[in-house]
């Protein structure tokens, strides 16, 4: 017996799927296997970056810039 189960999606989305799925020459399957593989390979930063805890004028944006982002 084969490991599958259904999903239920619209029938629009099914519909856009199919169609990238043939422009692709993939089955449905693999052209979500493709698309998962693409949100996956995306990890969120870890570092880097600034945080305020209010909005910062003008100077005090060109102060922190000078100071590197407080690196």
């Amino acid at each position: 017996m084969s490991d599958m189960t259904t999903i239920k999606v619209p029938k629009a989305v099914r519909d856009r799927l199919q169609r990238v799925a043939v422009s692709n020459g993939l089955t449905l399957a693999q052209a979500l296997e493709k698309l998962l593989g693409r949100a996956e390979a995306r990890p969120k930063p870890t570092v880097g970056g600034y945080r305020s805890d209010r909005a910062l004028s003008a100077e005090e944006i060109d102060h922190e810039l000078g100071r590197g982002f407080g690196a």
